[in-house]
């Protein structure tokens, strides 16, 4: 087989001719070149394409860090404001303990008439003489520490406040209910206890009280703190009052005028329960005066002078 190639030029007319086997030498070196230009279009996209897919999957790795980085950030900044809200409460808590530590304490200072040498209420006066340079910032669990013993000495203190109160309540208690005194703000003493002369018979006679002349109208006051058992009107003791004390004891208060207490009142030292007056087998406005322990009348003497 032989092909016959025409060219035309200035130079005049050539003629090329191939035969067999430069043919075939072409057409291999032809199959060369193309197979050789797709497998480089080949790998050339292969490469692009791999180049693409690293970049994407770098792309995704910063992502999730980015948002793990954010929910660390959430999650640090709910744990801080838990903390700052747990610190917040206890430092409420404690304000309300020192409340009334402050009320006790006025209480009591009250009491004991001393209010001049301790300004409850009022910050305490404190201070040093230099800085002290070693001084670092606290942190966190330090505060936790400090304030744990804070409170434990707030209660420590709180306790033994309420203690004292009690001791010094329970004394002016037992002081208040201690029957002393006279029953009367004005007037004498007008009949003993013991036996006299029957004011209306002259016979020789017991008296289980002692009498107090005084002003019809004048206060009658109760010589301890108690609870009104009786509020009525008697054979002998006209318009009556009984006040029962605690510990057995009770005072009894006779010819009234007016009473100014009911059954079941709750009286003071001092308190005025009724008006001086002449109810009941009288001869006069006084009071009769009685003090008995357990259904026993007491000679009232001993008791009128503490």
């Amino acid at each position: 087989m032989r092909i016959t190639i025409i060219k035309s030029d200035q130079k005049g007319i050539k003629a090329l001719e191939f035969g067999r086997s430069k043919l075939v030498v072409f057409s291999l070196l032809g199959a060369v070149a193309l197979t050789a230009v797709v497998a480089l279009t080949h790998f050339a996209t292969r490469w692009s394409l791999q180049q693409d897919l690293v970049s994407e999957a770098a792309i995704k790795k910063w992502q999730q860090e980015l948002i793990s980085q954010k929910e660390q950030l959430e999650e640090a900044k709910r744990i801080s404001e838990s903390q700052i809200q747990a610190l917040s409460t206890r430092l409420a808590t404690m304000q309300a303990y020192l409340l009334r530590l402050d009320a006790a304490g006025a209480r009591l200072v009250a009491s004991a008439g001393i209010e001049d040498e301790f300004g409850f209420g009022e910050d305490p006066a404190i201070g040093g003489p230099s800085e002290d340079v070693s001084a670092t910032t606290s942190s966190y669990n330090d505060v936790v520490v400090f304030l744990d013993q804070l409170e434990s000495d707030i209660n420590a203190k709180e306790q033994e406040l309420s203690a004292l109160e009690s001791l010094i309540l329970d004394k002016e208690i037992n002081t208040e209910q201690q029957i002393s005194g006279r029953p009367i703000t004005s007037g004498w003493l007008s009949s003993p206890y013991g036996y006299r002369a029957d004011p209306f018979t002259g016979k020789r006679a017991w008296h289980s009280g002692v009498d107090f002349s005084s002003l019809e109208g004048s206060d009658v006051i109760v010589t301890a703190a108690g609870v009104v058992t009786t509020v009525d009107r008697k054979p002998g003791y006209g318009v009556f009052v009984e006040v029962s004390h605690g510990g057995g004891y009770t005072t009894r208060y006779g010819h009234n005028k007016s009473v100014l207490v009911k059954k079941g009142d709750i009286v003071k030292k001092g308190q005025v329960i009724a008006k001086v007056g002449s109810t009941g087998r009288s001869t006069g406005p006084h009071v009769h005066y009685e003090i008995t322990k357990n259904g026993k009348k007491l000679n009232p003497y001993k008791y009128l002078k503490n």
